[in-house]
């Protein structure tokens, strides 16, 4: 393989249709978000993406087989809106192959009729937090005044995105094709469905769709219960540790 290669599967029947793309980054938060989506609204898959400038290594599955690390392309018809839905295993690891792969995914959306793009990911802020995760949205200054009534920060400070995310819409911005990137803050080192959910949420009240979020619900609770096991975990081995200290220290030998 030289090259970024889409294998059409079947042909989807969309009208005026928008893309939302979530791929593996921080927190996981641009993938867990649009995983629950393609599960919700029961997309179907129809486009398959391999590339050279993907991790070099297999994906075994299940039933012990392996296959090539790929992105896929799913759509569906919910509320009378066409959805296209990019999501997958991986992204380059290579800045020309960032380039290459979507430059490939904006051409073959395109033709799709593809207008309008949502791509969303997670910011990393290195601290973990039960407060409501905040939503940061950056791209086209119409986009950003439909979320902005939503509670959702504009980014005013500037700075890099670095991946898939931010790519697509400074590259589709030069085929005014334009799109909004949302990024749910998130401690950065775990998978964080809390802020997959809060990304997921901004989407569905622009596009105007109910879609039940129960699901992130819970695996975000799941996951806070786990966390909070492991700080109290944390807490009582350092006390041992304390308590063990100070017993030595009044040791005489």
């Amino acid at each position: 393989m030289k090259e970024t290669v889409i294998e059409v599967l079947i042909k989807p029947r969309l009208k005026n249709p928008v893309l939302i793309g979530g791929l593996p980054g921080m927190g996981y938060v641009g993938k867990l978000a649009v995983e629950h989506l393609v599960a919700e609204i029961r997309a179907k898959k129809f486009a398959e993406l391999y590339s050279p400038h993907f991790p070099h290594q297999a994906v075994v599955e299940r039933n012990g087989l392996i296959r090539l690390p790929r992105n896929e392309f799913y759509w569906a018809k919910v509320d009378g809106r066409s959805l296209v839905i990019w999501t997958g295993d991986a992204q380059s690891v290579t800045p020309e192959g960032h380039y290459e792969i979507v430059e490939k995914v904006l051409d073959f959306v395109e033709k799709l009729g593809v207008r309008q793009m949502f791509t969303l990911g997670g910011f990393a802020t290195g601290k973990f937090s039960r407060a409501q995760p905040k939503v940061v949205a950056l791209g086209d200054p119409e986009l950003l005044r439909d979320v902005g009534p939503l509670g959702v920060s504009i980014e005013k400070r500037g700075g890099p995105i670095i991946g898939a995310a931010g790519l697509l819409v400074g590259l589709g911005k030069l085929r005014r094709m334009p799109g909004v990137c949302l990024l749910g803050e998130t401690h950065g080192m775990l998978v964080d469905h809390r802020a997959a959910q809060a990304v997921l949420q901004v989407v569905l009240k622009v596009l105007g769709l109910n879609i039940s979020l129960e699901n992130l619900q819970q695996r975000a609770r799941e996951t806070e219960q786990m966390i909070e096991r492991v700080q109290r975990e944390i807490v009582s081995r350092e006390e041992m540790m304390k308590k063990r200290e100070e017993e030595e220290s009044w040791y005489i030998g």
